[in-house]
């Protein structure tokens, strides 16, 4: 009897190291200047920068699903927040949408830009539902 509690108690500790590395995995370093990758919910620290981006919200997603034939490409929307130094983070959004005047894929804050290079997947029906986490924004924070 004792030895299945061993086990049990191994089984425990094995998984509960399992979460604690995940959650550190969230956190990636960033290069400035340098295309980087996050997932929804993820964040990055910039290097050198004392600076945080997180890939917070997928507000919208209209975007024309790849096996659908559409009159408009649609336009997908994101939250992202950038927290520098011990400041409170501040959202910033990007939009997709290629009509005149309602692209937002650079943002000027402060003396950084940040760009919105991509955003993956794009759904593949109108009725898809992509969870946040498998969203995948391509970014680029660029300094002077």
């Amino acid at each position: 009897m004792s030895k299945r509690w061993i086990g049990v108690a191994a089984l425990g500790l094995a998984l509960t190291g399992c979460q604690s590395h995940e959650a550190k995995a969230d956190l990636i370093e960033a290069p400035v200047d340098e295309p980087f990758t996050l997932h929804g919910g993820q964040e990055a620290a910039i290097s050198n920068q004392d600076m945080k981006v997180r890939f917070d919200d997928v507000l919208e997603d209209s975007r024309c699903p790849t096996e659908v034939n559409c009159f408009w490409t649609g336009q997908a929307r994101i939250a992202v927040s950038v927290q520098q130094a011990e400041g409170d983070p501040t959202t910033v959004e990007f939009n997709t949408n290629p009509a005149p005047g309602q692209t937002t894929t650079s943002v000027l804050m402060g003396a950084y830009t940040f760009e919105l290079q991509s955003l993956e997947p794009y759904p593949r029906t109108p009725d898809e539902s992509i969870p946040l986490e498998d969203y995948a924004a391509t970014l680029v924070v660029r300094t002077p």
